[in-house]
């Protein structure tokens, strides 16, 4: 591939010369709120002895593992897809040549949803249960320490679903993201359990939009859906007084990647009242009533496809947009980057990403990353 090799590690070792000479395409989709992706297309073809190459070896076993790492021109070989081969489709064409086996693999967390359990978690705050858990799958846990929300004997945080589920509620009532990508050079996975990255810095890359010869993207759409934003009122009956205790979040408590936050734009603002939370105290429900307003509050979302020129992307990091208008441009959230490669040569990214705020700040940096 011109400009662009691959790696590929089957079961922590190079993959067989068969299976890399066959690969045709690989695409990844790699993600910060589901499960990131690899499917790999390979050719096939019938043996001397009526079996079909590739598959006659059964390399790709249930939960075999996969990794994937790319090199751009002369550089370091960077990690973009660690997982579990889950899935085989062969496809037997009538034309001659033309029969491929595609495989498909998840990420860690597909292993960390094989097995529902029930684990009590006693006086853990949620940081410290993620930290446990992702720690158990051998993830290098980067997490951003949370204040106990249920201490004995007034509750224990109990764990009735898989481990990644259970986590992604945490992480859910505390405004936080949660999900796991490799390390570029080491390719160890890394796991997140933390709030969204603060839009300040130099980003990973730069997207001109309409900018003549310096447009470096294709296909750039923005979507605001304006009214999505939303602020949040909930109660709670303590236990000890059996008096009403309101948790108010009428603003989103991230910081706003433009100059207006999404929210504030919208008069009357719109209110929504959860009901049936489960939360047993103001102390557990005050940080899920906030977290509502702040997933609501990312209301801008932008995508398009760009080549190599802009680096390899990732997502969980910032992109600054130029070209855009004074509406839309600045800096948002990448949360899906996809990677295709061919064997013929090309090599494109498709990303998705968001912002909780409209305009330009003045504080943004158009220079990416080295």
């Amino acid at each position: 591939m011109a400009g662009v090799t691959f790696t590929l590690l089957l079961g922590f070792v190079p993959a067989p010369p068969e299976i890399v000479g066959a690969v045709q395409e690989i695409e990844i989709e790699a993600a910060t709120d589901v499960a990131s992706v690899c499917r790999l297309r390979l050719g096939i073809a019938q043996t001397r002895l009526g079996d079909w190459s590739v598959l006659e070896k059964d390399f790709f076993r249930p939960l075999v593992p996969l990794q994937v790492r790319v090199t751009a021109g002369i550089g370091i070989p960077e990690a973009l897809f660690n997982g579990y081969v889950t899935h085989l489709d062969a496809a037997y064409p009538i034309e001659p040549g033309s029969a491929t086996l595609e495989v498909t693999a998840l990420d860690l967390t597909h292993l960390m949803n094989l097995q529902e359990r029930v684990t009590a978690w006693p006086s853990m705050p949620d940081g410290a249960i993620a930290a446990a858990i992702f720690g158990q799958y051998g993830a290098v846990p980067l997490v951003q320490p949370t204040a106990p929300q249920l201490v004995e004997p007034e509750g224990t945080t109990t764990q009735r679903d898989t481990d990644i589920r259970f986590l992604r509620k945490l992480a859910t009532r505390n405004g936080f993201d949660c999900y796991v990508q490799p390390e570029p050079i080491s390719g160890i996975d890394q796991a997140y359990f933390q709030p969204p990255p603060q839009p300040f810095g130099p980003a990973q890359a730069v997207i001109n939009v309409a900018m003549g010869p310096d447009t470096n993207v294709d296909g750039f759409r923005v979507s605001y859906e304006a009214t999505r934003p939303t602020g949040t009122i909930a109660a709670v009956v303590d236990a000890a007084t059996k008096a009403v205790q309101p948790a108010l979040a009428p603003v989103s408590a991230l910081t706003p990647m433009g100059l207006e936050p999404s929210l504030l734009r919208i008069l009357p603002p719109p209110i929504t009242r959860p009901a049936d939370t489960g939360a047993l105290s103001i102390g557990e429900l005050q940080p899920l009533v906030q977290a509502v307003a702040d997933e609501s509050s990312w209301a801008v979302v932008a995508e398009g496809t760009v080549g190599l020129d802009v680096g390899i992307l990732r997502p969980g990091k910032l992109i600054n947009v130029r070209g855009a208008g004074r509406l839309f441009s600045g800096s948002y959230l990448a949360t899906r980057i996809g990677h295709t490669l061919r064997r013929e040569g090309s090599y494109a990214q498709t990303f998705h990403a968001r912002r909780n705020a409209v305009g330009l700040t003045g504080a943004e940096i158009f220079v990416a990353l080295p």
